[in-house]
């Protein structure tokens, strides 16, 4: 598979020149080596006990901790539009937006710690504030978000999520439904994966 052969549902790679690794050569290898990057920076953060507080700095911060190794634009806001997301001169605003509304989540106390984390995930995805990597971002932030927290943390099955599977196509189907306001398919799809 070429590294530039798109993953339907995915943002797809148009330039690999911000590429760090000089010998990836296709998608396979930058999967293996963006995962590693990825074990070290969620190794870090969910070490930690301490809710941390959701800021557009702090989600900068988490993305670029993931891609570091990988990416020259790991960490910073994409500056331009994309198949997807929000549209880039608006992505600051949503950001702040979420990290506000996830405020009031935990001062409300509406919704459980694990519909708080879906909706945090959900809309990490649905902004795509980053040129690459979302959909693991939002994932690995869900996760320090429910880690701090001392609840169980989904198994996802990244090379699942990564490449063309039915799991990953369930996935796709639940982020669209929660899209649309309805948030059922995406928590049993996350709670599955708790066991």
């Amino acid at each position: 598979m070429s590294l530039f052969e798109p993953v339907e549902g995915a943002t797809p790679i148009e330039d690999a020149s911000d590429l760090i690794p000089t010998h990836i050569t296709t998608r396979a290898e930058l999967n293996e080596w963006e995962a590693a990057n990825i074990l070290k920076a969620a190794r870090r953060y969910l070490a930690r006990k301490k809710p941390p507080l959701i800021t557009l700095e702090w989600l900068k911060k988490v993305h670029r901790a993931m891609f570091d190794e990988t990416w020259q634009w790991a960490g910073v806001l994409r500056k331009k539009n994309i198949n997807l997301g929000a549209d880039w001169h608006q992505i600051q605003d949503e950001l702040k937006r979420l990290a506000d509304d996830i405020k009031y989540w935990n001062e409300d106390n509406n919704l459980n710690l694990l519909e708080r984390s879906i909706r945090l995930h959900h809309r990490l995805v649905k902004i795509h504030p980053f040129v690459n990597g979302n959909g693991r971002h939002a994932r690995l932030v869900a996760d320090i978000f429910l880690s701090a927290h001392n609840e169980k943390l989904p198994e996802w099955p990244e090379a699942g999520l990564i490449e063309r599977t039915d799991v990953r196509k369930r996935y796709i189907q639940a982020l669209q439904a929660a899209d649309k306001g309805d948030y059922g398919p995406l928590e049993k799809f996350t709670r599955e994966l708790i066991g």
